[in-house]
């Protein structure tokens, strides 16, 4: 028995069909690698600065809190103070919190004034910037708080 050559296609002109689908396949499924791989890359770049802002803010909270310690130290006056505010460490107004964060600490200038009881109180505005560092990234956050003094004649 003789095969009918007629109905089957020589092996010759089939040849290659599997290569080029081969390419094909690899050259998808390394642009999806690499669209993966950038995205999780941005994601992972993202979360990085959001927990070093989070670090920011809690330093520049400790800083405030840090402030308001020696703001109202005892017996003395907080007005005083804020006029020639310093941490009382090395650093003068920077704190220190670790390798990587540090909150820097200012009094503004006391500002007075007289309230219809004739009474007088002093506006006082500590402000703090934490500063959080982490690779080639860097945060910071600003925040402040103001307090009253009465000042008794």
């Amino acid at each position: 028995m003789h095969l009918n050559s007629s109905k089957y296609h020589p092996i010759k002109k089939q040849q290659g069909s599997t290569l080029v689908a081969a390419i094909f396949v690899i050259v998808v499924l390394g642009a999806l690698v690499a669209g993966l791989s950038s995205l999780v890359r941005t994601t992972s770049e993202s979360v990085v600065v959001e927990v070093l802002g989070a670090r920011s803010f809690m330093a520049a909270q400790s800083g405030l809190e840090r402030g308001m310690v020696k703001l109202y130290s005892p017996n003395q006056n907080p007005v005083d103070i804020c006029r020639n505010f310093s941490l009382d460490n090395e650093s003068g107004n920077v704190l220190d919190l670790d390798t990587n964060c540090k909150a820097t600490v200012t009094c503004r200038e006391p500002y007075e004034y007289e309230l219809e009881s004739k009474e007088v109180e002093v506006h006082l505005r500590l402000e703090s910037v934490g500063s959080c560092t982490g690779g080639k990234e860097e945060t910071s956050r600003k925040l402040a708080i103001e307090t009253r003094v009465r000042v008794e004649n």
